[in-house]
């Protein structure tokens, strides 16, 4: 008597960020998101489960409403199901839990608007699991979710990981399948009758099921991939092959867990796939430990989303509520806050999208509190309080424990943070560009998209914010300035200051010390800022020698702009008391102002980063440097004002 088949199931997840340039979008459905569902159609014996991010389905229902249409045909066929999940894809375990509930809410009213039915399972972001979540999952009413054999694996579970488990927590339960690493490394990058010869071999009963499940992304999208799944006929062999195979059927998660049990209960530590444990260090959580500007975006959108809780919300505010709480939702897609081959840290635009999302909700707030302009306020993130100013058009964000630096500053007609920069920082794939291959395999295999990528290689020492206060015995150039190569006589950038609200003013202190010819000299910066128009803020500095020697040095101040330079990216100038900066991505105009003159020196920005296409060079910014020479007797001071103002 023949053996019952061995059930298979493919699962597919397509998701673009929240920010993304459209042509992406664009890209992705013509090389990945069409084709392979027009294959799946040619092949009507053959079923599959999807999962589309939520701002994939807005771009899909606005861009291309006819493919949603297809895909409802699929599914009302039985061909394909479709999961649900927390709609902007957030890491589920790095945002509010009462967020998290209303994501998954929202998916799964907009699966029923689309597809008729409401979904039972959820995809998890980026299969980061935390035993934290389950207790919501099991709430929201999700049934089940798809992991990787390395979750089961640490959970006790020998591989080969087959079928479905029931994870608990509390009192709390959902299913889990697990997709196995060997199979997603052989589709669709091996021939097809290898990824089919690979499930036959799995040791597996008839109550098990082999699951496949990955980005669909890497089905046209990854280099090389759509001549070989498309013009090749990649795809529409592995199909036919898995029609002819008799020991084999395609399921769904859903029809499985209705023909068999689960195996048997489990309990699942934080992790998640391979990659990914290796690019986090074993916890997504040290991504905020690693990357300042992921923290601080994670501190914003926490904070956000506690004074929206705040809110004693009426029903005439109802539409008001619900625009801050999407703008929130769309802040916390995962893309921005990680990096690994996939992880959008490095990309300007999506960290703006963050911000643009936050301020938008800022401003619905502030309405909401009658907020005047002229406010200063103390603002308590997790990693530390800062100090806003807000005016009409500007908001500005201070860091007294990081150098009194300006950390944000957000031009509010247009919601966006002219200081979204990015520290660099040396990343381990960068050893690929030094000659040692010491890094896993998917680096080595997506190599580097640029020669010579090595001579672009700089590190930062300090973050990438404003009004950070250097001391230097020398001038530094624009070569320096660029890759961060000059020598700091001082102990201020990224150090405490002493910080005071007085009369709607700022005032930052700190008593510190420059190092000269081998020798420590006690120094004192004050730093007032205040903002009597509404686009402009004007700081003014007050540098005092408080030993008993008199000193020679130059002093700087550093600005970090998220700008697209439409002039020159490397500038030096002598005597300069006022310079605008173009910004040609937003048509925004930054007006710097400094008395007495100082000299101007500018230098862009760059960092070598991975894609899925490679290693690349990326302009983040633009660095800018205010400096003039000071010579102080002892006890002696001196004053600088600046002037910032953006149209």
């Amino acid at each position: 008597m023949p053996k019952p088949p061995k059930s298979l199931i493919l699962c597919v997840h397509a998701h673009q960020p929240v920010g993304n340039f459209e042509h992406v979008f664009r890209e992705a459905y013509e090389r990945s998101y069409r084709p392979f569902f027009e294959a799946l159609e040619r092949h009507p014996s053959i079923t599959a489960v999807c999962h589309f991010s939520g701002s994939l389905l807005d771009w899909l229902e606005r861009e291309r409403p006819n493919f949603l249409k297809d895909l409802r045909r699929l599914h009302d066929r039985a061909q394909i199901e479709v999961l649900g999940g927390a709609y902007y894809e957030p890491i589920y375990g790095a945002i509010p839990a009462n967020d998290l509930a209303g994501q998954i809410r929202l998916m799964r009213e907009k699966v029923k608007e689309l597809f008729g039915e409401e979904p039972r399972g959820a995809w998890l972001t980026e299969r980061v699991w935390d035993p934290a979540i389950l207790k919501v999952l099991a709430a929201e009413g999700v049934e089940y979710t798809v992991l990787d054999d390395a979750h089961l694996k640490k959970a006790g579970v020998r591989p080969p990981t087959t079928g479905y488990y029931r994870a608990r927590e509390g009192g709390a339960s959902v299913d889990v399948f697990a997709s196995m690493q060997e199979l997603r490394y052989l589709l669709p990058f091996r021939k097809p009758e290898e990824g089919v010869e690979f499930i036959r071999r799995v040791r597996a009963k008839a109550q098990d099921a082999v699951v496949f499940a990955d980005d669909i992304e890497k089905f046209g999208m990854w280099p090389g991939t759509y001549d070989w799944v498309y013009t090749q006929g990649w795809l529409d062999r592995f199909f036919t092959l898995l029609e002819q195979a008799p020991d084999v059927r395609t399921t769904t998660f859903g029809r499985f867990r209705r023909d068999f049990p689960a195996k048997k209960d489990v309990k699942i530590p934080h992790a998640s796939y391979g990659e990914m444990m290796e690019w986090s260090g074993g916890s997504f959580g040290n991504f905020f430990k690693k990357y300042p500007e992921s923290l601080y975006m994670r501190d914003r959108m926490w904070t956000v989303s506690e004074a929206i809780e705040r809110q004693s919300w009426t029903n005439g505010s109802a539409t008001e509520l619900q625009k801050a709480r999407r703008a929130l939702y769309r802040a916390q897609c995962n893309c921005t806050y990680w990096h690994g081959v996939f992880g959008g840290l490095y990309l300007h635009h999506l960290r703006s999208a963050v911000f643009e999302n936050l301020i938008q909700a800022d401003a619905i707030l502030r309405k909401k509190e009658n907020a005047l302009p002229g406010d200063l306020r103390e603002v308590r993130l997790d990693s530390g309080r800062r100090w806003r100013l807000t005016r009409e058009a500007i908001a500005a964000y201070f860091n007294p424990a990081y150098g009194g630096a300006l950390e944000e500053l957000d031009f509010l007609p247009k919601s966006v943070n002219l200081l979204c920069s990015l520290q660099r920082q040396r990343e381990p794939y960068h050893a690929i560009l030094a000659g040692k291959n010491a890094v896993s395999a998917i680096h080595t295999m997506l190599g580097a998209k640029e020669k010579d990528l090595e001579r672009h290689l700089f590190y930062d020492k300090a973050r990438r914010l404003s009004l950070l206060d250097h001391f230097f015995e020398a001038p530094v150039d624009s070569k320096a300035l660029r890759q961060a190569s000059y020598a700091e006589a001082g102990d201020f950038v990224g150090e405490p200051y002493e910080s005071r609200a007085t009369e709607g003013r700022l005032v930052m202190r700190r008593a510190g010390h420059v190092r000269l010819n081998g020798q420590k000299h006690p120094v004192e910066v004050e730093k007032t800022v205040s903002a009597a128009r509404a686009d402009s803020l004007s700081v003014v500095y007050r540098i005092k020698n408080t030993g008993r020697t008199a000193l020679s040095f130059v002093c700087g101040v550093e600005f970090n702009f998220s700008v697209g330079q439409t002039g020159p990216a490397e500038v030096s100038e002598a005597r300069v008391t006022r310079h605008v900066f173009h910004d040609s991505w937003r048509g925004i105009d930054i007006e710097l102002g400094v008395s007495p003159e100082a000299s101007l020196v500018t230098a862009p920005v760059e960092t070598v980063s991975e894609s899925e296409s490679g290693m690349e060079r990326t302009y983040q910014g633009l660095a800018v440097l205010l400096q003039r020479p000071l010579t102080l007797a002892a006890g002696a001071s001196a004053e600088t004002a600046f002037d910032l103002t953006v149209r």
